[in-house]
């Protein structure tokens, strides 16, 4: 701080002297230790009308990775690779000529500020699904769609490597889910063993199924969410239906195992609870529905029309925003929960599906099912959401499902359906 308005002070003392304005380049300088995103910062010139800012690992500047002309004093700066960078800026006057460049300064980028950097990429089986972490975050847990007695794969999150394969009676494995206190992992299950999968974690054992037949086809549960309290004493989960304007949610005990309560609601495919355990969410891609739900007795108690199919849910820690996403929109909605009204939309890549935000709760992961991108957005303030990156993950892994992040949020693990689940790090 303390160089930084010593930088000012000459900035302004030189304009003082001279009557002209001096460009300098003020954020970063002289070497400093930077995580992405960061912004770029240099002082104005007076008439001016765009800056050319350039940035390169190379001082002669031979090939640079940033080569753009903005209208502003900053740029930001949001896929840098962990170098030592050199950047300089140049002024263009009020007749479009582009003065002298400054001369170069340095900075070296650490890290990110949040997981993007491929490390590795774990084969699992073919039509790889949903993806969660134990709380401790020593092991993810990975399932599987459209095989039928497939297997839960069990990844060591220290060595990268599958510990264990648990066999599964069912097929179209759904969100997968550990509860707070690490003992146990749920999914949905379709086919002729339909239900909620229980698997105890510290024996990686399938223990149990709840099996139900109501409103849905027979196959049972076969929306995308399922939904656990706190305490672990309840589940709920999203049932889709064999034909639109059929469906339900469902709500079980888990120490019996037990159908308790379930509600017809078209075609569901997400479930979240708030974590205060006051109110359940749902959203219909059939009716284009958002829902409000009291928990203890499956009643509607707020709605709000979305767009087209909406597909998934995801809460902010203080319950106050829900995010969702739509299978066939490039929007994202952002929701006011104490209001229950629209905030703002982030305007993204078609095709969203999965969301799930990182630890911190600064940046939130849109995936896209169609392609091997993914969208993530800064949510610090979510009110007013903005894209970060683009993150594109190259390769052959198809279409991305799910995604997790280490209890420290330093690496993200994601489900691609070919059969990967592909680690980033800082």
């Amino acid at each position: 701080m303390k160089r930084l308005c010593l930088v000012l002070i000459s900035a302004l003392f030189i304009l003082h002297c001279t009557g002209e304005s001096v460009l300098e380049l003020i954020h970063p300088t002289d070497g400093e230790l930077v995580t992405v995103p960061f912004t770029f910062i240099w002082s104005s010139v007076e008439n001016s009308i765009d800056y050319r800012i350039e940035v390169d690992t190379d001082i002669a500047f031979s090939s640079p990775v940033i080569a753009t002309d903005v209208s502003d004093t900053t740029y930001d700066a949001a896929n840098l690779d962990t170098l030592m960078y050199y950047w300089r800026v140049a002024a263009y006057d009020e007749n479009d000529g582009l003065g002298g460049f400054t001369d170069p300064d340095s900075f070296r980028v650490t890290g990110s500020a949040y997981p993007r950097n491929f490390l590795t990429a774990i084969t699992v089986l073919s039509s790889a699904h949903s993806i969660d972490i134990t709380p401790n975050g020593n092991e993810v847990w990975v399932n599987h769609n459209g095989q039928y007695d497939t297997m839960v794969y069990v990844i060591s999150t220290v060595t990268n490597q599958v510990t264990h394969q648990i066999p599964v009676s069912g097929s179209d494995g759904a969100e997968l889910q550990i509860t707070q206190d690490g003992q146990f992992a749920y999914f949905c299950a379709g086919s002729d063993h339909a239900g909620i999968v229980e698997i105890n974690t510290s024996t990686h054992t399938h223990t149990r199924t709840f099996n139900f037949y109501v409103y849905s086809w027979p196959e049972g549960p076969d929306g995308y969410g399922i939904a656990t309290t706190q305490n672990n004493s309840d589940i709920f989960a999203a049932h889709a239906a064999a034909d639109y304007g059929y469906g339900c949610i469902t709500k079980f005990n888990v120490s019996t195992g037990a159908l308790i309560d379930s509600t017809h609601l078209p075609w569901i495919c997400d479930v979240a609870l708030n974590h205060a355990g006051t109110k359940l969410y749902a959203v219909s891609e059939s009716d284009d529905i958002f829902y409000e739900i009291d928990p203890a007795t499956l009643t509607v108690t707020n709605q709000m029309s979305v767009l087209s199919n909406p597909r998934y849910l995801a809460i902010t820690a203080d319950d106050d925003y829900a995010f969702i996403s739509h299978l066939n929109s490039e929007m994202i909605y952002v929701v006011d929960l104490n209001a229950f009204s629209l905030v703002t939309t982030i305007d993204a890549t078609s095709g969203h599906g999965h969301l799930r935000f990182t630890p911190d709760q600064k940046y939130l992961y849109a995936l896209n099912h169609a392609t091997r991108t993914m969208n993530i957005i800064d949510v610090s303030n979510p009110s007013s959401p903005f894209i970060v990156e683009n993150l594109n993950l190259g390769g052959s892994y198809g279409a991305l499902k799910s995604i997790c992040f280490s209890p420290d949020g330093m690496r993200a693990y994601i489900v691609a359906s070919q059969g990967n689940i592909v680690v980033l790090t800082r």
